[in-house]
């Protein structure tokens, strides 16, 4: 037997299936102190198990489990003989349409979003205990006798008895006299056609044909009560014809759904706007771009999509953190609502008719959409004003924040009259604003998709580079300008394409860590390094020290440790000659986790430095926590250094700080007299730059290890 057919004074019986024990933990807790039972299970398999040997009162599920997920164990729940009628709550971490779909065709009775909000969570519990109670009631009533008043009185369900011809009301129970307002003397007064507005008296007569017809033994209708103060309230309503000898009646059952709808409003807002900003999310904004499309159809007017990115936000979510990174959108999404309105100066250059739609498509990327538009120049003025406004600065928890936006234009139909097109040039069109130099807008051009096709060409060419050896590992040495010597190097991947020649860094290290091949790559060139090095040294050419880079997505990896000791081991390079340089924005993304890895990595007797130091947003306090060896001064500040007083006072700074902390300095990027004897100044010995040597191949570098190239430079212009 089921619980559900227990006595009411015997506690409600839970079941809490999540893989998580803490939200076990505190559901058990919240139930427990609204007086409900509970028995746990972590995931679908075990909830089956507990379901089979103690029928629970209700089930909440989490969607996401090992071994049976949310979605199967409620199915099987439905299918169980106890289970059509226990009420099943699931829940999940993802606030997304296809989600709540799918657990309501699975079987769900209710649908929570985590984190839950905990006092309204057990409410929730105790009014679906009630409502299925009253379910159950209901159905207990339909097997003994609907018109024992003891049992209609107590139903928590609103039931409502008439005449079946007049639809007269002879009977209501307590719970619809409270929900209507109605006295119990109110009652011989009214018809069933009086309270339900929504019903013409002709329609609940057509209803009652039905059943007398015997097709249906119940008509389900959703509509809505009027109470006696003229408010009305939504609820789902039973009608069934009671049959007693001659003296039949119309019995309407009727359960408030507000909660329901409002659940259904949440919903809607789930699927269609962004929770983070309340902007409305990608599939609304297409809907919206499609409409407008269609109206522009009938006009000579055209439809301009601004695609928003913003520039850097990696940078600063890596940085300061995620939730620095989410008050930055929402102050983004803040700022374009604020563009859009009536008062804003945008409205000086559109009509009174113009539509605006402003989305956030996902990530940092946001929509505007233009309707109506008379000239497409004025979707550039337009840009112009965002990019004003959207990078001016901000202050998000004590920081001062400058982001600026690329922002691409398409108009339709001169560049497409399909929303998923037009939106994808958009797109395209923003890109290319980010590699004009970012801050920027660029209009779409059927010249871009050729672009396009040769960058997916690159793509597929660089997959192969590796396996046809057209990479190559070149080095820029690192030169002590004390004694002029040459005492270690850098280690740069290049490739040599067999049609292009050689191919910027600049231009497929940001493809090769987009398509993940990163890691593959950086594999590659640690072992070569490792590898040219001792071969130098067999021939009793020394360098103190080989720096190779590492990505942020090699440094993620689980296997690193073990990945920089086979090198090692199969190269024979003794661990004291590697040196790995990680950028700031790597080392101070989880900088706990951080520290952890580098202390490994300095156990293992490697060298450790912080590359292009001075452009991202270490802390000071967690420097003085890394096991580091050295700082990279980053060549942006030394490329002016002579002539641009802020970057000399930075590199003043650092190099205090470095000397606070203990840690050798390389200047980068140095490349004339004036910025080597700034360096010297400073105090700083060792030095790589133009100055001394661009990267070169392995046998060029090789020649100047066996000369004296360096200290020939250093002495002619000393």
């Amino acid at each position: 037997m089921s619980n559900l057919s227990q006595p009411e004074t015997e506690a409600a019986l839970a079941l809490i299936v999540d893989d998580d024990t803490t939200v076990r933990i505190v559901m058990r807790s919240v139930l427990e102190s609204h007086g409900i039972r509970v028995n746990e299970a972590a995931n679908g398999v075990e909830a089956l198990e507990s379901f089979d040997q103690q029928t629970p009162d209700i089930v909440i599920l989490d969607i996401e489990m090992p071994e049976k997920d949310g979605l199967q164990a409620c199915a099987d729940i439905r299918h169980h003989p106890n289970g059509k009628l226990v009420p099943i709550m699931m829940s999940t971490g993802m606030d997304d349409t296809h989600s709540i779909n799918r657990a309501y065709e699975a079987g769900a009775t209710d649908f929570a979003v985590k984190p839950l909000n905990w006092p309204i969570f057990g409410h929730r519990i105790r009014y679906m205990l009630q409502a299925a109670r009253a379910i159950r009631e209901h159905h207990a009533a339909q097997q003994t006798a609907i018109r024992l008043g003891k049992v209609i009185e107590s139903s928590s369900n609103e039931i409502y008895i008439c005449d079946d011809h007049s639809l007269k009301l002879q009977q209501t129970n307590g719970r619809a006299r409270t929900n209507t307002g109605y006295a119990e003397t109110d009652i011989n007064q009214l018809t069933l056609s009086q309270l339900l507005p929504e019903l013409t008296e002709n329609q609940l007569k057509e209803i009652v044909s039905d059943l007398y017809s015997g097709e249906y033994n119940e008509q389900l209708v959703t509509t809505t009560i009027l109470r006696k103060n003229g408010t009305a309230y939504p609820v789902e309503l039973s009608l069934q014809l009671s049959r007693e000898d001659d003296n039949n009646l119309l019995v309407g059952i009727a359960q408030d759904i507000t909660e329901r709808q409002l659940a259904e409003n949440r919903m809607r807002q789930l699927a269609y706007y962004d929770t983070l900003t309340g902007l409305p999310n990608r599939q609304l904004f297409t809907e919206q771009l499609e409409k407008m499309l269609e109206k522009t159809k009938e006009s000579a007017n055209k439809i301009a999509v601004l695609y928003i990115d913003i520039d850097n936000f990696k940078r600063i979510n890596d940085s300061l953190g995620h939730s620095i990174g989410d008050k930055l959108l929402q102050e983004m999404a803040l700022r374009l609502n604020k563009c859009v309105t009536e008062n804003a100066p945008i409205a000086r250059h559109i009509t009174a008719n113009t539509e605006i739609a402003v989305s956030r498509l996902s990530g940092d990327e946001f929509a505007l959409v233009l309707d109506q538009v008379e000239d497409t120049a004025i979707a550039g003025t337009v840009a112009k004003y965002l990019l004003n406004m959207l990078s001016r600065p901000m202050h998000l928890n004590g920081h001062e924040l400058v982001v600026t936006p690329s922002i691409g234009i398409a108009v339709a139909p001169l560049d497409s009259d399909n929303e998923e097109s037009l939106l994808k040039h958009a797109d395209t069109a923003m890109h290319h604003a980010k590699k004009a130099g970012k801050n920027t807008f660029q209009y779409y051009s059927s010249t871009m998709n050729s672009m396009g096709r040769e960058r997916l060409q690159l793509e597929s060419e660089l997959r192969k580079a590796l396996e046809r050896q057209e990479l190559t590992v070149y080095f820029q040495p690192q030169v002590d300008i004390q004694t002029g010597k040459l005492v270690s190097a850098e280690a740069l991947v290049r490739w040599n394409h067999p049609k292009h020649g050689l191919v910027s860094p600049a231009h497929f290290i940001p493809l090769a860590e987009e398509m993940g091949l990163i890691i593959d790559i950086g594999d590659w060139v640690l072992s070569q390094a490792c590898k040219t090095v001792k071969a130098w040294q067999a021939k009793g050419l020394h360098l103190e020290k080989i720096a190779v880079n590492l990505s942020s997505l090699q440094f993620k990896r689980s296997d690193l440790l073990a990945q920089t000791n086979k090198v090692l081991n199969e190269t024979g390079l003794d661990a004291k000659y590697l040196e790995l340089e990680l950028t700031e924005s790597v080392i101070m993304n989880d900088a706990d986790a951080t520290i952890e890895v580098l202390h490994a990595l300095k156990e293992m007797g490697i060298r450790l430095s912080v590359d292009d130091f001075g452009t991202g947003y270490s802390s000071l306090n967690y420097l003085s926590k890394f096991p580091l060896d050295e700082l990279k001064i980053d060549k942006s500040f030394i490329v002016d250094v002579d002539s641009d007083s802020h970057n000399a006072s930075i590199v003043t700074a650092i190099v205090a700080m470095a000397n606070s902390l203990g840690l050798e300095l390389v200047a980068e990027g140095v490349e004339t007299e004036s910025q080597l004897a700034f360096v010297r100044k400073q105090g700083i010995h060792l030095v790589q730059g133009y100055y001394f040597s661009k990267p070169v191949p392995a046998g060029e570098f090789e020649k100047l290890l066996r000369g004296n190239s360096c200290a020939d430079r250093l002495s002619a212009n000393q």
